[in-house]
C-alpha cells in the first residue's frame, strides 16, 4: 500500500501557468511598504514606479510569519514557513531550513547545468543554508556568488553572471536597506532604497537587451520583512509596518499596468517562480499567484485539463462526459466525493467548500477517457 501511495503522489505534479523561462527573482531586505509602493508619491522608488505600469504590483503582500530576516528569507526560498535548524558549516555557525527550497527543487528536476541556478549576495562570513532534505538537499543547492561590501557591488557581480553564464533560475539578494534602517539615520535608510530601486531597473535593463532573456524572463521582487509601523529603526513583530511588502513582477504572461488587491503571502512568491520554471514544489503550501497572469496564461492552465486555484477546480474536457472527482488524504484514504455527475465539452469549475478542510489532499479526476490527480493544500 506503502509503495502505492508514494507511486502516487511521485504522480502528481502542481502544473505551471506558463511556458518554462528565465526567472529572477530579487529580495530588498527590510524597505517599509510605506516607503515603496505604499508611498503615493513613490518618492524612494521612481524606477520600480515606472516598471510597475509594465507589469504587476500587489497591494496586499504580506509577511505572514515571522518578520525578521534569518526566518523570512528560508520561506521565501521553500514556499512554506520551515523550521531552522543550526549548524556549523566550513567551520562557521549557521543555520539550515528543514524544507526543501525552490533551488532544490528547480537543479533536481531541470538538471539545468552549471551556472543555470544561481544566488548572488554581498560578502557574509557565515551564509544560511539550504536543506540537508533526504530528498534534495546539498547536491542541489544553487551556485552562490557572495562576494562584495554592499548592493552596488552584488549588482556588478549580477550583471557579471548574467552576461557570462545566463543562469535560468537568478536570485539575487539585496541586504543594504535593513542595514541603514537598523542604523537609525533616516537618510541613509531612504538612500539605500533608491539604490535598490535603481539596482531593479537595472537588472531589467540587462534582461532586455540580452537576447538570452529577453521576451522570456520574469522577474519577481519582494521584501522578507518590513519594520515598525512607528519606528523604522526595527522589526520583528506583527505590526502593520512589519508585516506588509512589496511585490512587483514583469515578463511576458503578467498583466501590464496592474494593480491586484487580493492579499498574498511569503508562501505564495517561490510558488509562483516554480509554476514559471515549470517545477513542482512538493513540500510548499504557498499559491500561485494566477491574478498576476495573462488570460492566455490561465487559458494555457486550464487547457491542462485540471487545476486547483482559490478554492474552485478547473478542468477541461473534450467530449460530454461522466465525471467523478473524489479527496483523498495523504495516507490515500477516500475523503469525499466533490463531484459526481454527467458534464458537458469545454470548460469546467467546481467550487469545494474549503472550511470543511484543512491540509494536504489529492483531488482525482475520473472521465470517460481519463484518470488525472492533483496536490492540493486547502
Amino acid at each position: 500500500m506503502k509503495k502505492l501511495l508514494l507511486a502516487f503522489l511521485l504522480f502528481i505534479s502542481i502544473k505551471s501557468l506558463i511556458t518554462a523561462q528565465n526567472v529572477v527573482t530579487i529580495i530588498i531586505d527590510g524597505a517599509r511598504y510605506t516607503e515603496t509602493f505604499g508611498d503615493p508619491s513613490r518618492t524612494n522608488i521612481p524606477y520600480m514606479n515606472e516598471l510597475s505600469h509594465q507589469g504587476t504590483y500587489i497591494d496586499n503582500f504580506y509577511n505572514d510569519g515571522y518578520t525578521y530576516t534569518s526566518r523570512a528569507v528560508p520561506a521565501l526560498w521553500c514556499g512554506n514557513w520551515t523550521n531552522v535548524t543550526d549548524t556549523t558549516y566550513n567551520g562557521s555557525s549557521t543555520q539550515y531550513t528543514e524544507m526543501p527550497s525552490i533551488f532544490e527543487y528547480f537543479e533536481k528536476q531541470k538538471n539545468p547545468g552549471d551556472y543555470k541556478n544561481v544566488y548572488v549576495l554581498k560578502y557574509i562570513n557565515s551564509l544560511w543554508l539550504q536543506s540537508f532534505h533526504q530528498d534534495y538537499g546539498q547536491s542541489y543547492w544553487p551556485t552562490t556568488f557572495s562576494q562584495g561590501d554592499n548592493d552596488e557591488d552584488v549588482l556588478e557581480t549580477t550583471l557579471q553572471i548574467m552576461n557570462g553564464f545566463h543562469p535560468q533560475f537568478l536570485w539575487v539578494y539585496l541586504a543594504d536597506v535593513d542595514h541603514a534602517g537598523h542604523s537609525g539615520n533616516w537618510n541613509e535608510y531612504v538612500i539605500a532604497i533608491k539604490i535598490a530601486d535603481s539596482i531593479v531597473n537595472e537588472i531589467w535593463s540587462a534582461i532586455q537587451n540580452d537576447p538570452f532573456y529577453a521576451d522570456n524572463t520574469t522577474m519577481m521582487v519582494t521584501n522578507d520583512h518590513g519594520r515598525h509601523t512607528t519606528d523604522f529603526s526595527g522589526h520583528g513583530c506583527s505590526c502593520e509596518g512589519c508585516r506588509h511588502i512589496m511585490f512587483l513582477a514583469l515578463g511576458p504572461q503578467v498583466k501590464q499596468n496592474y494593480i491586484s488587491t487580493q492579499q498574498r503571502i511569503i508562501p505564495d512568491f517561490a510558488v509562483t517562480a516554480a509554476s514559471i520554471l515549470d517545477v513542482d514544489m512538493e513540500y510548499a503550501t504557498g499559491e500561485i499567484m494566477s491574478e498576476i497572469f495573462t488570460t492566455s496564461a490561465i487559458e494555457n492552465t486550464l487547457n491542462k485539463k485540471f487545476y486547483y486555484n482559490q478554492g474552485k477546480i478547473y478542468f477541461n474536457i473534450e467530449k460530454t462526459s461522466a465525471v467523478k472527482i473524489e479527496m483523498f488524504d495523504i495516507t490515500g484514504k477516500k475523503i469525499d466525493v466533490i463531484f459526481n455527475g454527467q458534464l458537458n465539452s469545454g470548460k469546467n469549475n467546481i467550487q469545494i467548500n474549503t472550511s470543511e478542510y484543512n491540509g494536504i489532499y489529492i483531488l482525482n479526476l475520473q472521465t470517460n477517457t481519463y484518470t488525472k490527480p492533483i496536490k492540493v493544500i486547502l
